[in-house]
């Protein structure tokens, strides 16, 4: 069955060939919770494991919905709808560096609509090298295809979480190939299931 991990590893190495991203990419589990919380720290030493020390900026995607009717003898397209936030710091770059100073005030002259900007350009960018590799290298016939219905959506962020950060987040659609095998049960254990009368619980004086 294609599903969860096949979308983390295919994005995260989508995202380590990204000039601006560099492989900064995590799957939050909580839901985003995690920018809020000094559990961001954890992740990033962690999971995200930056080899330059820059932290910023990064991507982070929420757990995807999927939709599907999941019951395709042959194996079916599976529907899902990905959030992701394209994130930097807020008037410091990812070294902790005031971003473009002002020579008099020392103060950043760098704007979050900037930071808009530079994140826009990334997601737009993944977007676009996601579409790429699925025509090169025939993805969109056996495992992954992006929607051609649906328009993806991007909404600036601006100074969230404790370490403010701004960006953008992208909402977006794109599908996977589920496989057709069942593998929670086996034949045996299928042909010996009993299936109860209709009314097991018939009308009776209360």
């Amino acid at each position: 069955m294609t599903s969860y991990p096949f979308i983390e590893t295919f994005f995260k190495s989508v995202l380590e060939q990204s000039k601006g991203i560099q492989g900064r990419f995590h799957l939050c589990p909580r839901f985003g919770l995690e920018i809020n919380s000094d559990q961001l720290e954890s992740v990033i030493n962690d999971d995200i494991k930056p080899v330059s020390g820059r932290k910023y900026p990064m991507a982070l995607m929420m757990p995807p919905r999927s939709q599907g009717s999941f019951t395709g003898v042959f194996g079916e397209w599976e529907t899902y709808r990905a959030v992701m936030f394209f994130l930097n710091t807020t008037y410091y770059t990812g070294n902790n560096q005031v971003k473009a100073p002002n020579p008099n005030t020392r103060t950043s002259t760098h704007s979050i609509t900037e930071d808009w900007h530079d994140m826009k350009r990334c997601a737009v960018n993944f977007l676009r090298v996601l579409d790429r590799i699925q025509r090169q290298k025939g993805l969109t016939t056996y495992v992954f295809r992006l929607s051609t219905t649906q328009q993806s959506m991007i909404d600036p962020v601006s100074s969230i979480g404790s370490d403010r950060v701004s960006g953008v987040r992208l909402d977006f659609q794109f599908s996977l190939m589920v496989g057709c095998d069942i593998e929670d049960y086996t034949t045996e254990g299928i042909s010996s299931i009993t299936v109860p009368v209709a009314d097991p619980h018939p009308e009776h004086k209360l």
